[in-house]
């Protein structure tokens, strides 16, 4: 509600009651069912102005706003971060790694490693948020994050940049599903999946 979208306001929160999902009566022409979801919310002032969110949104600029803040020069030993790939609207999809930088660079170069992704689909917010407490994690000063660091881990916390800035659900900026692009990615259409791929490789 728009009150609480105000600095100061509580901000998202959960709403709705009698909550249901359903297979309704329509049928698919190829087989199979259509799903209905209901629920009931109550307004609670006239003339408000009210979002619905099928999940707590996490933005592209929450995102910049977390690897700013975790990348510094102070953390420079444990995380540091770099532009994996531009997207086709030329935002930054950028990529951290985490790890024991003190350590000799042959010696970081024969460690076990790990890459994790995610916002793929770009209405799955709630990956965002176990990507950012994640990255927490790892860079604290907790005896299991300094154990992990002795693993490379390589981690792009917002694979489809484009998708989620223009507000897609499951598509990026070319209309394509790039959680079915793996198999033989474009640079062109996919540059996200194709730069990934190469990360991999070289891992």
């Amino acid at each position: 509600m728009k009150d609480a979208a105000k600095p100061g306001g509580i901000g998202w929160y959960r709403a709705g009651e009698n909550i249901c999902y359903y297979q309704n009566q329509m049928k698919r022409k190829g087989g199979g069912s259509y799903y209905t979801l209901s629920f009931e919310v109550t307004f609670k002032n006239d003339e408000d102005e009210v979002y619905l969110a099928h999940c707590y949104p996490y933005t592209y600029s929450d995102c910049c706003e977390l690897l700013q803040r975790l990348c510094t020069n102070e953390t420079k030993d444990k995380i540091r971060k770099t532009v994996l790939c531009k997207t086709l609207a030329g935002n930054d999809c950028e990529m951290v790694i985490i790890t024991n930088f003190l350590s000799r660079p042959e010696e970081i170069a024969l460690r076990r490693a790990v890459i994790l992704t995610s916002r793929v689909h770009p209405g799955e917010s709630n990956a965002s948020y176990l990507m950012h407490g994640t990255l927490e994690y790892l860079v604290s000063d907790d005896e299991g994050a300094r154990y992990l660091a002795t693993i490379s881990f390589s981690k792009c916390p917002m694979l489809n940049p484009d998708g989620v800035i223009v507000g897609n659900y499951r598509t990026s900026l070319s209309g394509l599903d790039l959680n079915r692009q793996w198999q033989g990615p474009s640079m062109k259409q996919c540059p996200e999946n194709f730069a990934t791929k190469v990360m991999m490789r070289k891992t």
